[in-house]
């Protein structure tokens, strides 16, 4: 399976690029990045893009199975312009660029979302989110997924660039086992948030917005590791 990695410099997008390293499915992974990985392994390629709303580099995104659009900020401090421009602008740009190079039926666009993500909620964030959700199911590939994780615990040396978030990591990273196996509709990992994925690209799946503990559980009867 060759995928195409979006957000690799992020630490989810690290945590999946980290996993999809060891799985036997995955032969190429090629990560779109606006500077180098911190990663590296023969699996990968890196295409350096310093717009992602127009790339320069399509020649090098076509023939992927699957793409894993991992790419988010957080919205604090953000208007809902500025915020809706990096986030639903953003994915939409590069859905529509990677369209015609992917004809149907080859690849699977899967956008990390978030677990509260509402059309009807209050918070500016979570509008915004459903919103792209609704384009990337709808925009024309051949399956399309929009993934709602909740709290992810990075694995395998995978980081946070914010201070805070790393400290908190680190106080679970003890008791992550437990906590996931007890607060299953709420914690998860980017082990197992990548196995999903894999598993979506894979075999596909009827439901097309998945929560939490549906990630979870699409990971893990497939007997991947946690």
């Amino acid at each position: 399976m060759k995928i195409l990695l979006f957000g690799a410099t992020g630490m989810v997008g690290d945590g999946v690029l980290r996993r999809l390293i060891v799985a036997s499915e995955v032969e190429k992974i090629v990560a779109v990045s606006r500077k180098e990985l911190a990663t590296h392994n023969a699996k990968i390629s890196v295409v350096i893009e310093k717009d992602m709303f127009q790339l320069q580099n399509l020649h090098m995104l076509g023939g992927f199975d699957a793409c894993f659009f991992c790419l988010g900020a957080s919205a604090v401090g953000m208007t809902e312009a500025e915020y809706r421009h990096i986030t639903l602008d953003l994915t939409m740009a590069v859905a529509r660029q990677l369209l015609p190079l992917n004809p149907n039926p080859k690849m699977t666009y899967e956008f990390i979302s978030g677990g509260r993500a509402d059309l009807n909620a209050k918070q500016m964030w979570s509008r915004v989110k459903a919103e792209t959700e609704n384009v990337v199911l709808k925009i024309g590939f051949h399956d399309a997924y929009a993934l709602r994780p909740g709290y992810i615990q990075p694995m395998r040396g995978a980081a946070s660039r914010y201070r805070f978030a790393r400290c908190i990591h680190a106080l679970v990273a003890p008791i992550y086992p437990t906590l996931q196996k007890r607060f299953d509709r709420a914690v998860t990992s980017t082990d197992l948030l990548a196995d999903a994925m894999l598993r979506l690209a894979i075999d596909g799946n009827v439901k097309k917005i998945l929560s939490n503990s549906e990630l979870n559980n699409l990971a893990q009867a497939k007997g991947n590791s946690t």
